[in-house]
């Protein structure tokens, strides 16, 4: 699944995701229901886009450039903006530490580089169907 930049990007992300949820753990806070139910929904949409890649899904690069945009917008909008609706997790009304912040935007800019890894795939055109299914295709005779 490695060879691709898009994979490599996928991994990055992935990784990303996981050092964040683990300084959740550190900081000993709760996060809110809400808060809680978007990071649920956001490690399904994580799953779904390590399933397409690892498949070279024809729609793989689009997920991927969509899902990195959002995957970093949704960085800004809960953690690093102030306190604006049942969807934030305010990094600077929590007072939390360097570390924090640096595992909150490692994650933002994994999902922008996904995000340009899915561009730039789409513009190579559709990835190369795996050689398992090309000779599956393949007519007998």
């Amino acid at each position: 699944m490695l060879g691709s930049p898009l994979a490599r990007a996928t991994l990055a992300v992935v990784a990303a995701h996981v050092l964040h949820d683990l300084d959740h753990v550190r900081q000993g806070r709760a996060a809110s229901a809400t808060v809680s139910a978007v990071a649920v929904l956001a490690w399904l949409a994580t799953i779904v886009l390590v399933v397409l890649v690892a498949r070279r899904h024809r729609l793989a690069s689009l997920y991927a450039t969509v899902f990195g945009a959002t995957f970093a917008l949704g960085f800004i909008l809960v953690h690093a903006l102030p306190h604006w609706s049942a969807l934030s997790d305010s990094y600077g009304d929590a007072g939390v530490d360097a570390l924090s912040w640096l595992l909150a935007g490692i994650p933002l800019v994994a999902g922008l580089l996904l995000g340009v890894r899915g561009l730039q795939a789409m513009q190579r055109g559709a990835p190369p169907v795996p050689t398992s299914r090309v000779a599956a295709q393949r007519p007998n005779g």
